[in-house]
């Protein structure tokens, strides 16, 4: 049961972690569509990446996108399974990046940088579902 209201800082949270997994979901639909001629203006290491990105990747890509923005409207209508999503998008996320410690000539600081802060981004949102229930914001 709901017993109070969130406060300002709660919507403004929720609102950007929403429209980060918007533009996530905006990346996932362009990616399929990213042509030959696309992938060369990409730097090297980049285009080695994306040649090498095993399938599983690609569908850690789809779990962790959908699930975190699925989360995202989730947490703003103030759910609780909102976490349960989150924690899928931390799975895919895992699936989709588990391929590249594997090889630590893959990591650059760009891409460790980025997934460092996506892997926050989903940290945040566990953590906000966590704060509203303890201060029942959400049912």
């Amino acid at each position: 049961m709901i017993l109070s209201r969130p406060l300002g800082w709660f919507w403004l949270l929720a609102i950007v972690l929403l429209a980060w997994n918007v533009i996530g979901l905006v990346a996932l639909l362009f990616d399929p569509v990213l042509g030959l001629g696309d992938v060369s203006k990409l730097a090297p290491a980049q285009q080695t990446l994306y040649a090498e990105r095993p399938a599983i990747a690609f569908y850690g890509f789809v779990l962790a996108t959908v699930a975190g923005t699925a989360g995202a409207i989730a947490l703003l209508l103030r759910r609780n399974f909102a976490l349960w999503l989150f924690i899928t998008s931390a799975v895919g996320l895992v699936l989709q990046n588990a391929w590249l410690f594997g090889d630590a000539s893959r990591l650059t600081t760009e891409v460790l940088g980025f997934q460092l802060l996506v892997a926050g981004s989903i940290a945040l949102e566990i953590w906000l579902c966590l704060t509203a229930k303890k201060r029942r914001w959400s049912r």
